[in-house]
């Protein structure tokens, strides 16, 4: 689930475009794993494409994939993002002239050999309708009953409010279901039912979208025997980028060494996030600077962020510097007058504006 094909990227700036590539890539592993275990059929739980003005070429790479791999049987629900309704892209012809390609356009049950599909398909982007109310009863039908659909598993992750697509768990067991396959949340989860028995799925998304997304770049292999049985659910590994976020405190000068030291031991990873905390003193600025020019040559993409890091400036309050900026001169000048006429408790405030000052003007040089 959540391809999300024809996203933009935004937020990843340059590295948009190699993960937008890195996507469509990751859907044909999917596949690959798929023939390789010799699956009875494909099941994708919602929002493949991002949204529906998605361009032809989006969905034609997608198509093309699927082409490639038209011996299996697929089973695509709209999610919240490629919803059905007004102007859905599943009205698009070309969706009609695919082989073994099934399009959930209600939740009429499927049938596929002795196991029957029961997809609930989205209407809109965002509502809190229960989703899962619209499945049947299927306690007393024969075969392995599976239940397609995409939303929240109410208590699941934390949200207690406004939860969109609220599904809750026990309706599993309320509608006689073998396994639930949802959509929607990025991160594989399981969650059992009241007798401890993980029914319920997230495959989460086939390719990590973003640096603060985990548990991600997953495909599922579930087994079912018969009815009634619990299903074996094999989480297999199907992305085709790495991606890696550390966390380094700097100490002073030294630790630098050990930050070099760190970043080459992550040159297994393509796509890293690093956050710089501490202080580190301003006449090591150029040292640091140079190291971190220097991993954007090792990582297809590098992200740095320091809003807990700062420099480190000595001033000496007893004589005036030259900043070769006549305003920020004239700033210093007016700090100190007022250092020098200020109380106790003023005096702190503006020797740390001056550091400040100081600190601001090296950085720019």
């Amino acid at each position: 689930s959540d391809w999300q094909i024809g996203m933009k990227g935004t937020g990843l700036g340059s590295a948009a475009e190699i993960v937008r590539k890195a996507r469509i890539q990751s859907i044909r592993n999917v596949f690959e794993i798929a023939r390789t275990n010799n699956v009875d059929f494909v099941i994708i739980s919602g929002d493949t494409f991002e949204h529906n003005m998605v361009g032809s070429e989006d969905v034609k790479a997608v198509i093309s994939i699927f082409n490639e791999y038209r011996e299996i049987p697929k089973y695509l629900l709209p999610g919240n993002h490629d919803h059905l309704g007004p102007g859905s892209l599943y009205d698009r012809n070309i969706f009609s002239r695919v082989e073994n390609l099934t399009v959930f356009k209600s939740n009429i049950p499927v049938s596929v050999g002795d196991v029957t599909l029961h997809p609930i398909p989205i209407y809109s982007k965002f509502h809190e309708q229960t989703p899962v109310d619209e499945f049947n009863f299927v306690k007393d039908a024969p075969g392995i009953q599976i239940g397609i659909s995409h939303g929240s598993i109410v208590g699941g992750f934390g949200i207690t409010e406004g939860l969109d697509l609220p599904i809750n768990s026990e309706c599993v067991e309320k509608y006689g279901l073998d396994y639930l396959a949802l959509g929607h949340w990025h991160n594989y989860r399981l969650f059992p039912d009241s007798e401890g028995v993980q029914r319920i799925a997230y495959c989460g998304t086939h390719e990590q979208t973003k640096y603060s997304e985990h548990d991600t770049g997953y495909c599922l292999l579930v087994e079912i025997s018969k009815k009634g049985v619990p299903p074996v659910i094999n989480p297999i590994k199907c992305n085709t980028l790495t991606w890696g976020t550390i966390e380094f405190k700097i100490k002073d000068k030294t630790s630098l060494k050990e930050l070099e030291e760190l970043l080459k031991k992550q040159r297994n990873v393509e796509l890293l996030q690093l956050e710089i905390t501490g202080e580190l003193d301003i006449n090591s600025k150029p040292e640091f600077d140079s190291l971190m020019d220097y991993q954007e040559t090792e990582f297809r993409d590098f992200r740095l962020i320091t809003k807990n890091f700062r420099y480190l400036v000595s001033i000496d309050l007893d004589h005036i510097s030259d900043h070769s900026d006549p305003t920020l001169n004239q700033v210093e000048i007016e700090l100190r007058k007022r250092i020098e006429n200020s109380s106790e408790e003023q005096r702190p405030v503006l020797v740390e504006a001056l550091t400040l000052l100081h600190r601001l003007s090296q950085e720019a040089e």
